[in-house]
């Protein structure tokens, strides 16, 4: 297998995955707007208030919906993988496979997300009641420094993170398998 089929497999994975986190998100929304609240900039979460008994339970599900969507398409994209190999995928090439993909969620969320949809667009689902029109919607700031926090930028790693877990994941069921 090239490298250019594995980062082929990989974006295709990317795109199945961020619709279905984006369609988990904005459907969570639009059951309960409040459902994201603990991920909105401070002054805003103090003028809402507390979260909604609707929204910790539609934050509860759509947590649980990630995780399956989390675990479920790299688990499908390395059995593609695994199917075009000769010889087996080992750490490296699931290591990338992993990175990229979930590199293209958390670029995902902070471009399109966060930055397009929370602070441009900024539809009605996403607005708080009672938090209208406050400046924190257009803070493109807020949201690089939740992806870049100083001193170490954690959520970035979790970049690498995922792609030694889904390479050791790899390695070790073609090493006992």
């Amino acid at each position: 297998m090239s490298w250019w089929q594995l980062v082929g497999v990989s974006l295709v994975c990317a795109l199945v995955l961020v619709v279905l986190f984006a369609t988990v998100i904005v459907g969570g929304l639009l059951v309960a707007r409040d459902a994201l609240v603990d991920d909105y900039p401070p002054a805003i979460r103090e003028r809402y208030g507390a979260q909604s008994a609707r929204g910790k339970r539609a934050a509860g599900v759509m947590g649980a919906l990630n995780a399956v969507v989390f675990i479920a398409v790299p688990v499908v994209g390395l059995m593609d993988l695994r199917g075009r190999a000769d010889g087996g995928l080992g750490f490296w090439r699931a290591f990338v496979f992993g990175a990229l993909v979930w590199l293209a969620l958390v670029v995902f969320d902070l471009v399109v997300l966060d930055w397009w949809l929370f602070c441009t667009v900024q539809p009605r689902f996403m607005v708080l009641p009672g938090t209208e029109g406050m400046a924190e919607y257009r803070d493109y700031g807020f949201h690089w420094r939740v992806l870049v926090p100083r001193p170490v930028p954690w959520p970035l790693l979790t970049v690498l993170g995922c792609g030694a877990v889904v390479g050791s994941v790899s390695a070790l069921v073609e090493a006992v398998f």
